[in-house]
């Protein structure tokens, strides 16, 4: 209790320390050849020693146009000393494809301007905590010290699984009910979406269906039915359905048709997908997503892991029902334990980013504490420091960093892509994750699949070609996501004839294929294999 009551008070003196009144700024506004605009304010007196703040803000569907939002922190980070800058981003919705250079030439501009900061901090909220996570591992924006992710998608790509999922469970629940049905296929509504079908047509639709709209009391049997299942397809509070089926509706076509994003490449796919009700699993619409798109869906962006020397402190609210909490344990276990701290607010109602001032600029200021030179701030030291913050009036809570906080996996929500159900020639490494599958040709032309041998751990197993007692073939995957940002796949070769080796990540779809030509002995590692 020494450690945390000290550290506590050196965070907050940190911030007593600084000026609380904004002093007078210089403000440039400008537009990058990536046709993003941008927004600069640099307090009086700057020094590149006083750092510069990079705000990511948020999902928008509306044309990208002058930037007016700075961030919930702007006041306090002007009166701490640092310059901050925010990009309107060159592309609406999911903006991934482009936030790299949009960044990049908005610091390049600010250096122009101001010179080179000694060391950036980066954050945002929502879809800007994507940006955010893309930013640390592939921007090139200075001496990236600290990061802080706010409710932030940093589950990255994944987040599409969940929405295809809900679209297409909407699909078959709702589309025969009178005035229930959505124009459009499984992938959105075509491009550009037809003006006579905005949020007011869709709340009526999904009301049509689910009497989401009414009171509980006036639904009928059948609409309460079709919202429960709904609802319990990705654990989706009530309060959020209809936010949600805006995002699968209009953000779906935009993902799904924008030349500049995925330009009608099916990215998203549903073929082997188990959804926990037989019901859907016989009825839904399955759709075969392309590798080529999956792949570009996942470089833009999904997290590796990949941050270097950044400290970052990512928080959210617990029943998000946008971005799902869940997004932090999926980035936990890509990003080293010694560079993360991830933050939950345990709230009594759902939110998307209904965070109080005060635990907003606790994260901040432990942030700072950390980069400063303190210790890794834990989850209390977050709850501490917020009610110093409260009781000192300097910023309002309440307070409700919960440090007992046990997150789920993402998987129960955003369901793996393919199924990995072991048989007699599949073998499932990783809890499952990762399905492998080989097949084989000899030298007399005869075919056939490998066989899975008995002998195997969790995460290696082995293959038989012709005789359980003469493996031919042993594989092995590792999650080295903390070391390289990615998963390991190990192989060694037992035989000479040729075989074709294929392993599958079910929770992406993405898949790689190994080769050994006839008449080899092939055995290789891979350490950037997914």
């Amino acid at each position: 209790m020494q450690r945390t009551s000290l550290r506590t008070g050196i965070l907050v003196g940190l911030l007593l320390a600084s000026p609380l009144a904004v002093s007078a700024q210089t403000i440039l506004e400008g537009q990058t050849d990536s046709g993003a605009y941008h927004t600069i304010m640099v307090p009086d007196g700057w020094q590149p020693a006083d750092g510069l703040v990079i705000w990511n803000h948020g999902f928008s569907l509306n044309p990208v146009g002058p930037v007016t939002d700075l961030g919930p922190l702007v006041d306090l980070q002007l009166s701490e000393g640092y310059a901050v800058a925010a990009s309107s981003y060159s592309l609406s919705g999911w903006a991934l494809f482009n936030t790299v250079e949009d960044l990049n030439q908005m610091y390049d501009d600010f250096v122009d301007h101001f010179g080179a900061p000694t060391h950036t901090l980066v954050t945002g909220a929502s879809l800007g905590g994507a940006v955010t996570a893309q930013a640390i591992e592939q921007a090139d924006l200075g001496n990236v010290v600290g990061a802080m992710p706010i409710c932030g998608a940093v589950a990255g790509s994944r987040t599409w699984n969940a929405a295809l999922d809900l679209r297409l469970a909407y699909n078959l629940i709702c589309g025969g009910v009178p005035g229930a049905a959505i124009p459009g296929g499984a992938m959105g509504l075509p491009f550009p979406p037809d003006p006579a079908f905005d949020n007011n047509a869709l709340g009526a639709a999904v009301h049509a269906c689910t009497g989401i709209l009414a009171p509980p009391s006036l639904r009928t049997p059948e609409q309460a039915a079709r919202l429960a299942t709904l609802l319990d397809l990705g654990d989706i509070p009530e309060s959020f359905l209809l936010t949600d089926m805006g995002f699968v509706t209009f953000a779906l076509a935009d993902l799904s048709y924008d030349p500049q994003k995925l330009g009608g490449a099916p990215a998203l796919g549903n073929m082997e997908v188990d959804y926990g009700d037989p019901m859907i699993n016989l009825g839904i619409e399955r759709v075969q997503a392309d590798p080529a798109a999956v792949r570009r869906l996942f470089d833009h962006y999904t997290p590796t892991g990949r941050v270097g020397d950044t400290r970052i402190v990512s928080i959210h609210t617990d029943k998000d029902g946008l971005v799902f909490v869940e997004h932090e344990d999926e980035y936990a276990d890509a990003v080293p334990l010694h560079n993360l701290t991830v933050g939950i607010i345990v709230e009594d109602e759902p939110t998307h980013c209904g965070f109080t001032a005060a635990e907003t600029a606790a994260a901040w200021e432990s942030l700072r504490g950390w980069v400063a030179g303190l210790p890794q701030p834990t989850v209390q030291d977050l709850q501490n420091t917020c009610n110093a913050l409260d009781l000192g009036g300097l910023a309002e809570g309440p307070c409700r960093y919960d440090p007992n906080f046990v997150n789920r996996d993402l998987g129960h929500r955003a369901r793996p892509r393919t199924a990995c159900t072991e048989g007699t020639d599949t073998l499932c490494l990783m809890d499952d994750r990762f399905k492998v599958e080989v097949d084989w040709q000899d030298f007399r032309n005869r075919t056939g699949p490998g066989f899975v041998s008995d002998a195997r751990t969790a995460d290696a197993g082995s293959f038989y070609f012709f005789s359980p007692d003469n493996l031919e073939l042993t594989v092995k995957a590792l999650d080295g996501r903390r070391s390289n940002g990615h998963f390991w796949i190990f192989y060694g070769s037992l035989t000479n004839v040729e075989f074709e080796m294929t392993v599958t990540d079910t929770v992406t779809g993405l898949s790689k294929t190994y080769s050994n030509p006839l008449g080899e002995f092939g055995s290789m590692g891979d350490t950037s294999a997914f």
